[in-house]
């Protein structure tokens, strides 16, 4: 049997464990604990290499952020290469299962749907209750601004906002380099925006060693943040809210935020929920005034489940078959053709 011929026999069971069997682990489950967790790991590795960074001059702490932002990269996704290469072709006659197991679960961390429900829902929660200083906590968890002024509105903004941007993000975006190239795809997707992350900003610390791997991030979100939109639309559909006024609203308003991306998601939501989210002094996004209506995080958070599950469906697995799972065999196979 040719290489090639095994992989197509292989494609419908692969297609059917490893993307929904993450799905599901995902759904119910949630995160993995920290100690457990390969996103921590990366983060930890990140924060190491920062910390080791001589600030100099411009052009120095920018080559040193090239090496900060691809060695975790390649660290990680050689890693996982080797792990479930190693699995597969030496496992013996359960290898393919433990590959397949492992796989769907390390895939299942590289994505997060039920965790930005876990992270925002309880901000509703604190303010159906009247305690706003509870909902600030959490908000401050979530986002980077200062929220110890926000009023009711603002909170509310602020939560519904992160769990838009986050649809690209932590859901869409590491679906869709699944789907091109299986877990490495997804790794190198998830290094690249823990490391946006972290050292990914404007401030004195990061302006230079951060640079490399922000216009990274922006680079691999590029696809995924314009394509949420028609998604965002059919699950407003769905749901019953505007998808007219979806189109509308990322049509005009996308270019506000300071992301060349994530503008786009978060005004699509905004108009699907005819809400406004604001982020004063920054951006503005949406018709009329800022609602006190906590009910609006539960809204955000179903239009993203409803957008992730139908992405999963039409995008991620058709791509999968196509390609993701080919793409993961050839890496595996020519990584332990070199050793």
């Amino acid at each position: 049997m040719t290489f090639l011929e095994g992989v197509e026999l292989l494609l419908l069971e692969v297609v059917l464990l490893i993307p929904i069997g993450a799905l599901l682990i995902d759904l119910i489950f949630g995160e993995l604990p920290n100690k457990l967790h390969p996103v921590v790991w990366m983060g930890k590795v990140i924060g190491f290499l920062d910390d080791h960074v001589q600030r100099k001059s411009q052009r120095h702490d920018r080559i040193c952020g090239v090496f900060v932002s691809l060695i975790p990269v390649l660290l990680f996704t050689l890693a996982f290469i080797l792990i479930l290469g190693a699995i597969r072709i030496y496992g013996g006659d359960y290898g393919l299962i433990v590959w397949e197991v492992l796989s769907a679960l390390l895939f299942s961390t590289l994505f997060a749907i039920k965790s930005l429900g876990t992270h925002t829902l309880p901000i509703m929660n604190d303010l159906k209750n009247n305690d706003i200083e509870a909902a600030r906590k959490k908000a401050s968890m979530v986002v980077s601004r200062n929220v110890n002024e926000l009023d009711e509105a603002h909170i509310i903004s602020c939560a519904s906002e992160t769990v838009a941007e986050n649809l690209v993000d932590s859901v869409i975006s590491p679906m869709f380099y699944f789907g091109i190239a299986g877990i490495p795809g997804a790794t190198i997707l998830r290094v690249v925006n823990t490391e946006d992350g972290m050292i990914g900003y404007l401030n004195e610390k990061h302006k230079n060693v951060g640079m490399f791997a922000a216009k990274l991030d922006d680079a691999l979100h590029y696809i995924t943040a314009r394509l949420s939109v028609p998604f965002i639309m059919l699950a407003s559909a769905l749901l019953g809210y505007d998808w007219r006024n979806a189109w509308k609203i990322a049509k005009r308003d996308h270019k506000q935020t300071s992301s060349p991306n994530k503008g786009w998601p978060m005004s699509a939501v905004a108009g699907a929920l005819r809400i406004k989210m604001e982020k004063e002094g920054y951006y503005s996004l949406g018709d009329g005034e800022l609602q006190n209506d906590p009910e609006i995080i539960a809204k955000t958070v179903k239009l993203m489940k409803v957008t992730s599950i139908l992405f999963f469906i039409i995008v991620l697995i058709p791509l999968y078959l196509i390609i993701g799972t080919t793409v993961q065999i050839l890496l595996e196979n020519a990584f332990f053709g070199l050793l």
